[in-house]
């Protein structure tokens, strides 16, 4: 019996202790590993957090930065009222031209006379062709439906004054003596690009039809205090009572509207015929 006994201990005890011996491994394994599981917890924590902050920081440049831009863009426009030098009309055509509010092919347009319906039309040229006598910034005379009296580009050597003059003169030879309202040009043209600023159906911008209705080169959209609204020059075309049935609506300006109305067919007949230089 004795010798059984002993025997079982001789093969249990080594077996007892191997079995300790794993436990405590596979104890001392599982703390590491969760040791090493909490640094690397630690460590994507740290990392997200990092990338939120750094997403953050672009996103709060990045909103910065383009409200800069647009407060750049409606101080160039504003200038024009105050400082109409060729620098400032070429900085602000320039931006405009950048956010296409305004067209290459056909520049805004200004009433310089009510009753002998004349037109300053202002177009900007990205690349002109100065050896043909082309400039960035030109100014044309044109009657109500777009027909062009007479051009005169703003060379660079040219100051405001000179050019204006040749406006002026334009205009005097063109009616009985009616001068030109310098200040109204630029502010108009100025308050024109702030409006398009404002919308993308209001771009790109012709001509505004105050107080309410502004045209564009797809058709005619209120601005202003107006409910929003939109009528393209094709349904004008193509249906003789939707002007009407606009001018119905309680809170149309319908002076304002038929001009628009009127304007924007005109134009748009003019630029399929070709009548602009």
């Amino acid at each position: 019996m004795l010798v059984n006994v002993g025997a079982s201990v001789i093969l249990i005890v080594p077996v007892y202790l191997l079995s300790k011996r794993l436990d405590e491994r596979i104890e001392q394994v599982g703390s590491e590993t969760q040791s090493s599981v909490q640094a690397l917890t630690d460590r994507v924590e740290t990392f997200e957090q990092d990338v939120e902050r750094r997403i953050d920081d672009v996103a709060a440049s990045v909103s910065a930065r383009l409200l800069q831009e647009s407060q750049a863009d409606a101080a160039a426009f504003e200038a024009l009222g105050s400082m109409p030098s060729r620098d400032a009309v070429l900085r602000a055509l320039r931006r405009a031209n950048g956010l296409n509010l305004i067209s290459q092919r056909r520049g805004p347009r200004v009433c310089v006379s009510e009753e002998w319906r004349l037109f300053v039309q202002i177009s900007y040229d990205e690349e002109p062709d100065y050896f043909r006598g082309e400039e960035d910034v030109t100014f044309t005379v044109e009657s109500y439906d777009g027909t062009a009296v007479e051009i005169v580009p703003w060379g660079e050597s040219d100051d405001v004054e000179t050019v204006l003059v040749k406006l002026g003169r334009i205009l005097q030879k063109s009616t009985a003596s009616h001068q030109l309202d310098v200040k109204a040009l630029f502010e108009e043209l100025s308050e024109a690009l702030a409006v398009a600023q404002t919308d993308p159906d209001r771009r790109p911008i012709w001509q505004l039809c105050p107080p309410q209705w502004a045209v564009t080169a797809h058709g005619i959209t209120t601005y202003g205090s107006a409910p929003h609204y939109v009528a393209s020059v094709d349904a004008l075309e193509m249906n003789s009572h939707l002007a009407t049935h606009i001018a119905e609506k309680t809170w149309v300006d319908e002076d304002s509207l038929d001009e628009a109305v009127g304007v924007a067919l005109a134009l748009n007949k003019a630029q399929r015929l070709g009548r602009h230089f």
